[in-house]
């Protein structure tokens, strides 16, 4: 059973959230808050949460720092941010603070379904958009810092591999780019993850953005 906070001030919009979580017979709406304090204070109350939905924009304490302050506390649960088109802004702060996901709060019954079993299972959930806009964003705004690939000692090949994905394209665009298997572009998506410690794609991205790889 996947245990769930959901964290929104609006109620309109926990109730659809809640609606569509609690038709699954393997998810549970634990818990619900309306700003970044009172969810905190469930987390603390309930070790057993695994997922929590939270927005970025609430009132008396907003997802950004509610997701940071999860850090201090055991067993946390993992964040899914669910955001707005025009909360991209907050987003790559969002990623430096932990969120495991984002979806787009008009995603579908059954986007945000999978999402939530997605990052129970200890996987990164991006709406395509979300990561466009990111991506976007540091393209426009300049890479903060500048970084040397050698030290995470990639491939020839694994290099080929992140710049694409810092060119924003998917498995199925890569493996028709370079002319591989989708299996064989698997093994060197979840090598680049790991030698470069990127939680998820997104931030395997920017790293390609900084490193000067992706346009």
């Amino acid at each position: 059973m996947i245990r769930v906070a959901i964290a929104d001030d609006q109620e309109l919009v926990r109730d659809g959230f809640s609606l569509i979580l609690r038709s699954q017979p393997d998810i549970q709406v634990a818990a619900e808050a309306a700003d970044g304090r009172q969810f905190l204070d469930a987390v603390r109350r309930d070790s057993r949460i695994d997922v929590a939905l939270v927005d970025i924009r609430m009132p008396v304490l907003d997802g950004l720092q509610a997701t940071r302050e999860l850090a201090t506390i055991p067993h946390a649960p993992a964040v899914l941010v669910v955001t707005t088109f025009d909360d991209d802004a907050y987003v790559l702060d969002a990623i430096a603070a932990g969120a495991r996901g984002f979806l787009l709060k008009r995603s579908s019954a059954r986007d945000l379904i999978a999402a939530v079993r997605t990052v129970a299972a200890g996987e990164a959930v991006l709406s395509a958009e979300v990561t466009g806009a990111v991506l976007d964003r540091v393209r426009t705004t300049g890479p903060a810092t500048r970084v040397e690939l050698a030290a995470y000692q990639l491939t020839a090949r694994e290099t080929d591999v992140l710049a694409l994905i810092g060119a924003g394209l998917n498995n199925n665009e890569i493996a028709e780019r370079l002319y591989l298997s989708m299996s064989t572009v698997k093994t060197h998506v979840t090598n680049v993850l790991a030698k470069t410690g990127s939680r998820d794609r997104v931030r395997a991205a920017i790293l390609a953005i900084q490193a000067g790889l992706a346009p």
